[in-house]
């Protein structure tokens, strides 16, 4: 993998992780106000809010980012799902993002999520 891509990969990774630790948080600290706006049952807000956390993490480390980026590609599939329900077409081009990115941090962390040693 180039340097260009090492860059690329680094700052999409740190750029998803604030996102998805800042989506976690008010699924996780404030889920009343979150039930009032979705009609989900708050075990499943904090069964995401609980996703989104744990996959932000791991984006972070090397070997997980891979297969953490999978797990945060269906949540946002989730959201398109639940934008598409709800009619809030609007919205759907931040998940359709969000998911182009998880794709790509998959892509270039392909290798290193099956123990093959990362390249200088």
């Amino acid at each position: 993998m180039s340097k260009g891509q090492k860059i690329v990969m680094w700052v999409v990774s740190i750029l998803l992780t604030c996102l998805f630790l800042f989506a976690a948080m008010p699924k996780l600290l404030t889920p009343d106000k979150i039930i009032s706006q979705w009609v989900y049952a708050r075990w499943f807000l904090t069964f995401i809010g609980v996703c989104e956390m744990l996959g932000a993490i791991g984006l972070l480390i090397p070997r997980l980012a891979a297969l953490a980026a999978a797990g945060l590609s269906v949540v946002m599939i989730g959201a398109v799902y639940t934008l598409v329900a709800h009619h809030m077409n609007k919205e759907l081009p931040f998940p359709i993002v969000v998911f182009i990115l998880l794709m790509l941090v998959i892509f270039l962390r392909r290798k290193e999520g099956r123990g093959a040693p990362a390249a200088s």
